[in-house]
């Protein structure tokens, strides 16, 4: 990759190609919208089960017995899980291909969405709720191996100047895999959210 240069008019230099500044600096408009959606969902969610634990909102409830903000946070889960992560997945890769460093951002933002979006799913114990959780892993499962893929192949296509730069993106998702595994074992195994939200409720 050829090192970015200013060339009049405000034109840099991106794998050879003239591309005017302010394109390779703008944040498209669809990723930042999904950025802000999938952090809105994460707040509102812990909000909802901290003020539920804390009896300040459907009072003699807990997160994890049926009621309205048990489901609610349970439906926050199904979006997260089916529709915000896959989001951020082809987002922050378009955003890799275009050299947009916004992929960083949406990708640090996956492993926190797949951690809430998995315990509000299990967490709510709703009816199928274990089923709807495994099927959301598998997709994810599938999504980020194809993304790995991809992301690979694009790699294989590149200079040897633009290697080391274009790596990122490959080495951010092989430590994301690392980090699922990671998150799946302290869910399954000591599930400290719910440890977290049962001492609130229980110290409110």
């Amino acid at each position: 990759m050829i090192t970015p240069n200013f060339r009049g008019n405000n034109v840099e230099i991106f794998n050879e190609k003239e591309i005017p500044s302010y394109n390779i600096r703008k944040i498209d408009r669809f990723s930042s919208l999904g950025m802000r959606a999938a952090e809105s969902l994460l707040f509102v969610g812990f909000l909802l089960i901290i003020l539920n634990n804390l009896g300040l909102i459907a009072p003699g409830t807990y997160f994890g017995v049926f009621s309205w903000v048990t489901v609610v946070v349970f439906l926050i889960g199904l979006i997260i899980n089916f529709i915000m992560i896959p989001h951020l997945y082809f987002s922050s890769f378009k955003n890799f291909k275009k050299e947009n460093s916004y992929w960083d951002r949406e990708t640090f933002l996956i492993l926190p969405s797949f951690f809430f979006g998995t315990f509000f799913l299990y967490g709510s114990q709703l009816y199928a709720s274990l089923i709807i959780l495994i099927i959301s892993i598998i997709l994810i499962a599938i999504i980020h191996y194809r993304f790995l893929r991809l992301s690979w192949k694009f790699l294989l296509k590149s200079s040897n100047e633009a290697f080391l730069m274009q790596q990122e993106y490959f080495v951010s998702l092989k430590y994301l895999t690392a980090y699922y595994v990671m998150l799946l074992v302290l869910l399954v195994l000591f599930n400290p959210l719910q440890v977290l939200f049962s001492l609130v409720h229980v110290h409110a």
